[in-house]
């Protein structure tokens, strides 16, 4: 089974293999845990999905992961607890694993997580994720495709001094968008977002700002994550030379920034403009 979107904004995916096109739906808590520990602490959070009322009961298991993203933001990966070395699946113990949800009813899942005594200062993350197992008495009649769900929901536990530095190695127009490439300088996950600026030569006034949603940097194994913004239509910011900045804010109390001058080429014209 494969998860198809990314975990830090605890996304629902609806994944698998039935002869009728359709898929158990539920709702179940769709926001990060966030834990601010110190080493040797122990602290209880918990996980909660609802199956729908018109479903059949469902059975399903629950299991920590280890997560990252590739510089681009395009794929996720997910692998056994302990495989990066800010991991905090291993921390985690989960009651239940595995459980059976009747119609309209409830799921709890606890989260024991205990912070090792030994735990260096920093961020570490992981993902619980909640896998709907099939039925193997229900019986379909002919060849089907069977629709699983899968959710996840991430895990970021603090410890300690928090090390938060972040530095713009890049900024660039590819396909129509707006890129800066941002480097992870400290020892814990820094939450991103910013905008873009276009500046005609000599303008005090941008010509177009574009804003930067909200994304995540992970520290490892991928220390650099390339954020991007779809640049507004060419009648907004016609084909040109542009100072274009790049303001970044990444939780401290002063933003960073880099400018750079770019020649966009627009792949369509701005009103008005011949072919």
């Amino acid at each position: 089974m494969r998860r198809l979107a990314g975990v830090l904004l605890a996304s629902l995916f609806v994944l698998g293999s039935h002869a009728a096109v359709q898929g158990v739906t539920f709702n179940a808590t769709l926001t990060s845990i966030k834990i601010v520990a110190r080493p040797g602490q122990v602290f209880t959070r918990e996980f909660r999905l609802t199956l729908d009322p018109g479903q059949q009961k469902t059975r399903f298991h629950s299991h920590m992961q280890d997560w990252w993203r590739s510089e681009d933001g395009k794929q996720s990966f997910y692998k056994d607890p302990g495989t990066l070395a800010r991991s905090c699946g291993t921390w985690v113990a989960l009651s239940p694993v595995e459980t059976e949800v009747l119609p309209g009813a409830t799921m709890i899942v606890r989260l024991t997580v205990s912070v090792p005594a030994d735990a260096q200062p920093g961020g570490f993350w992981c993902v619980l994720t909640v896998d709907q197992l099939s039925d193997p008495l229900a019986a379909a009649e002919g060849v089907g495709v069977n629709f699983l769900a899968s959710v996840s929901n991430g895990l970021f536990v603090y410890v300690g001094d928090l090390e938060r530095a972040a530095e713009i190695t890049a900024v660039e127009i590819v396909n129509e968008s707006a890129v800066v490439t941002v480097r992870n300088d400290g020892n814990t996950p820094l939450a991103i977002e910013g905008r873009f600026e276009f500046l005609t030569p000599g303008a005090t006034v941008p010509t177009a700002v574009i804003n930067l949603a909200r994304n995540t940097l992970l520290t490892e194994p991928i220390l650099t994550g390339a954020f991007s913004a779809a640049l507004p239509d060419a009648a907004t910011l016609p084909s040109g030379r542009y100072l274009v900045r790049a303001i970044i804010d990444y939780g401290l109390d002063h933003y960073i920034g880099t400018q750079k001058e770019i020649d966009v080429k627009r792949s369509v014209p701005a009103a008005g403009t011949p072919d």
